[in-house]
């Protein structure tokens, strides 16, 4: 009791006082695990007295501000060491460099040399000065001199994207570092006539190794594959919600990108959603009836809260002019500050790579055939097709819309790349569930990844097929047709139990199964792509093919009433647009803005108005009326207040059309000057609208002196 009283005193005074349970003659259990208990329950106690949250939450405010601290420290820091190594000549160089880009004329005129070749002699200063220079290829070419410029580093950023002119940048630096996706869209060589390239290559590349892959088609990044040892794999996702970005994941990247963003937290719901226009026709390049429900449904989605803050953009799976065709309608129905304000960007696959928005809308541009399916668009030439979908599917954040006039199960066959967006767009997640729940009957990795595999590739596969007291590894077709596919794992199934397997496939033989693949694991370990597109060839060769998918429909998901509120707003807005004169390509005689949410009212200066588009208190009103009956495109009338053609739904005269934009227009033409138009790269569209049209305007940097300098585009 004394050794006791020093270390537990309360104890050995219940002990010595026989109080509570220890008031009868024998001892009350195991006295080492009761000590033990006691210690726990102490450290426990004393553990318990701090309050973690409180912890947590001192952490969190510390760890933020040191962040906020940290930057504005190496901001400081990194500019008061920039300042103070830049000497006056240097300072002088910077500053003239700085001026001949922006004195640069566009074209390639002969004040454009000169200036290029001024501020190409003030490079090495500058670059002396400023180590890390961030610019487009073609401003690579323009400033730098591989004899006199060097850097120790140079990175080639979406090197899939770039072609054999970008070696000119490779030539610049010690080390290389290229950055790009072989899965996404390549150089296409459009306009190049291959005979003069293949000659040159051989004339002028006659000692390279791998000579033919400089043909203008070979991406930098699959060339630098050709030359560079070691590729380094980014896996991690941070753009697309899973939903989204599941479609590319099954399509290229065999499962292996993580997808890290979490759903939970956006507003916008559901990731995917499918839209399908009935009753729609296409001329092989437009289809009408769905580039007016896309700009109707992203009108329609401007208007609601949900997307209060989000960008948009409108991919075409065909061609670019379904795409200028979007874009029109969405310049004509949203105000300019609207149109700026959503980042609205309507184009192709490429045109988007490397580019995102929170919600993007892809118009499929096929309609149902007189005699279905249409033709089957796979993977295309060199992968053409497929990384075209890869890129188009994964440039959504938030949400992904995929617009269609198409009956999947009768206009396309199953292993089409149109079949598999449609189909994950209704269902994203009803590919991930029937791999989960099928790979689960399986017996080994080797297994589950051929099966996930022959799933991803649209056919219908039965794990561990029982007959009778025998299992087959799998089963892959329907009852009309099925072929049996054995794993041959390399630890189970040696060469020398190949008697043992041969005599077991014998009797399932007997038993009516003729028809039996093998497939080894050491054959699908080494070379998983190669293996799995044999299989399918020989599966093909028996008579399998991949079948259609059950035509469930997808359960409710979130974001529901959304969806159903876009689409019956869209409709709304189409009757509107309609009655108003806006069918198909017939013009209009008078503009109608997109609605705003909410009460928001324009600023007085441009008040949209349902009898015209928003005109600036300076400038005169012009009512443009064009005969219901009249489809001929007429010549614009510029300037004055004379009655003019419509084109497209939008006024051709010049001084009308910009100033119901909100741009200031400064027209000199009465005193033999120039119409100036003042504004930059915002104008490009309406600039390449009007050119289509005849109408050609140039821009100039530094304006002129009726613009007080400005930037602006002028024409005669």
């Amino acid at each position: 009791l004394r050794k006791l009283d020093a270390v537990a005193p309360s104890w050995s005074a219940a002990i010595l006082l026989r109080d509570g349970v220890h008031g009868s003659a024998d001892v009350p259990g195991d006295v080492a695990k009761a000590w033990r208990w006691r210690q726990f329950s102490e450290e426990l106690d004393r553990r318990a007295q701090t309050d973690v949250a409180e912890l947590q939450d001192r952490v969190t405010t510390h760890s933020s501000s040191l962040q906020v601290l940290t930057a504005d420290l190496v901001d400081r820091k990194a500019w008061a060491a920039q300042i103070e190594r830049t000497s006056l000549p240097q300072r002088l160089a910077i500053q003239g460099w700085k001026t001949f880009m922006q004195k640069l004329p566009k074209g390639l005129g002969i004040k454009r040399q000169r200036l290029l070749t001024e501020a190409r002699k003030l490079m090495p200063q500058c670059q002396s000065a400023i180590p890390v220079w961030i610019m487009p290829l073609s401003r690579v070419v323009e400033n730098f001199d591989p004899k006199h410029n060097r850097f120790d580093v140079v990175i080639v950023d979406e090197a899939s994207q770039a072609d054999v002119m970008a070696l000119t940048a490779l030539y610049l630096g010690h080390d290389i570092i290229v950055v790009g996706d072989h899965e996404q869209v390549t150089p296409s060589a459009v306009g190049q006539r291959q005979e003069e390239v293949v000659k040159l290559i051989d004339e002028h590349l006659i000692s390279i190794p791998n000579a033919g892959l400089y043909d203008g088609q070979t991406s930098i990044y699959d060339l630098a594959k050709t030359a560079y040892p070691g590729m380094v794999c980014l896996r991690e996702h941070f753009r697309c919600v899973e939903p989204i970005i599941q479609f590319s994941n099954h399509l290229s990247y065999n499962e292996k990108i993580i997808p890290l963003r979490d759903s939970s937290d956006v507003r916008i719901q559901p990731p995917c959603v499918l839209h399908r226009v009935a009753s729609a026709s296409t001329d092989g390049k437009t289809n009408e009836e769905e580039a007016q429900a896309v700009a109707s449904l992203v009108v329609a989605s401007t208007e609601q809260p949900e997307y209060a803050a989000s960008t948009f953009g409108v991919i075409s799976m065909v061609g670019d002019e379904q795409a200028l065709r979007i874009d029109q309608l969405l310049q004509r129905h949203l105000s300019p500050m609207e149109y700026k304000r959503r980042s609205m960007q309507c184009g192709n696959s490429a045109q988007f790579q490397g580019d995102e928005r929170d919600v993007m809308f892809l118009s499929m541009v096929d309609s149902s055939p007189a005699d279905p399916p249409l033709t089957l668009r796979s993977e295309g030439y060199q992968g053409m097709y497929k990384k075209r979908f890869n890129v188009a599917a994964s440039r959504a954040r938030d949400q992904m819309w995929v617009v269609h006039s198409l009956d999947p199960s009768r206009d396309l066959k199953p292993d089409d790349l149109r079949y598999r967006l449609i189909k994950h767009a209704e269902n994203p997640n009803s590919l991930v569930e029937e791999i989960e729940r099928k790979t689960s009957m399986t017996e080994s990795e080797f297994e589950r990844q051929v099966v996930s595999r022959l799933i991803e590739a649209g056919f219908t596969v039965e794990p561990q097929w029982k007959v009778g007291a025998y299992r087959i590894d799998m089963v892959v077709g329907t009852r009309e047709s099925r072929v049996a596919v054995e794993c041959d794992g390399d630890r189970w199934h040696p060469p020398e139990k190949s008697a043992d397997d041969m005599a077991r496939q014998a009797l399932l033989e007997r038993l009516g199964w003729r028809r039996f693949i093998r497939l080894r694991g050491s054959e699908y370990f080494r070379n998983p792509d190669e293996a799995i597109r044999r299989l399918i060839e020989r599966l093909r060769a028996l008579g399998v093919q991949p079948d259609r998918r059950p035509e469930n429909s997808p359960p409710n998901q979130p974001g529901d009433e959304l969806r159903e509120r876009v689409i019956r707003r869209a409709a709304e807005l189409l009757r509107e647009w309609r009655e108003l004169g806006v069918d198909q390509n017939q013009a209009r005689p008078k503009q109608q803005w997109g609605r705003k949410s909410g009460n928001e009212t324009a600023p007085q200066s441009a008040v949209p108005d349902v009898n015209g588009p928003p005109v600036s208190d300076q400038a005169s009103t012009v009512e443009h009326t064009v005969p219901q009956d009249s489809t001929a495109e007429k010549l614009p009338v510029f300037g004055g207040n004379e009655t003019t053609s419509v084109s497209n739904g939008r006024p051709a005269d010049p001084v009308i059309l910009f100033t119901s934009m909100g741009c200031e227009v400064i027209d000199k033409r009465p005193l033999g000057g120039n119409l100036w138009i003042l504004g930059g790269n915002e104008l490009d569209a309406a600039m390449s609208e009007l050119a289509a049209r005849g109408i050609k305007f140039s821009f100039k940097p530094e304006g002129g002196k009726a613009t007080g300098h400005r930037a602006a585009w002028f024409t005669s």
